[in-house]
């Protein structure tokens, strides 16, 4: 008999700061919404997006990392399983939400909007380094004053 396995794994940007709770057993547990949009062309070439929003809790060290680091904005990973909650609604009827429980380590913070565009400043070595003089202004090249490998003493 076999039992089966999930994992999903989900690259997107959060739609909202982190809801944080805490919860009875003194521990904290984080919500979050990520999106993840597709970019495909359509029969006609004309260029579609569709966004998917995503829920997904966070428990223990990762909500509080959750809490700390993570904005409205911000690209990360998660990495779980799938979970549905089922309760009862006020009207009798029961109600069920699809959510992603993250695993222990299943979080990757990846950066935001803002870190994706580095300034010239802050390419190649920092701006305070005796070489920082040397790199190029594009991509943080060297330039023909580098050392070779050669010349490294290690």
């Amino acid at each position: 008999m076999s039992r089966g396995y999930q994992r999903i794994t989900v690259v997107g940007h959060l739609g909202d700061d982190p809801a944080v709770k805490s919860l009875q057993n003194g521990g904290l547990v984080a919500e979050i919404r990520i999106a993840v949009t597709e970019v495909y062309r359509d029969r006609d070439g004309n260029q579609v997006e569709h966004t998917e929003w995503l829920r997904a809790k966070l428990f223990g060290r990762n909500a509080e990392t959750a809490q700390r680091y993570l904005t409205r904005g911000r690209l990360a990973c998660i990495e779980g399983r799938i979970r549905t909650e089922k309760w009862q609604a006020a009207d009798g009827s029961d109600r069920y939400a699809q959510w992603i429980y993250v695993d222990p380590h299943g979080l990757t913070l990846l950066g935001s909007r803002e870190h994706a565009r580095t300034s010239r400043d802050h390419q190649g070595r920092a701006p305070d380094s005796p070489s920082a003089a040397s790199t190029s202004g594009e991509g943080g090249a060297p330039s023909s004053d580098w050392p070779d490998d050669d010349d490294i003493p290690f």
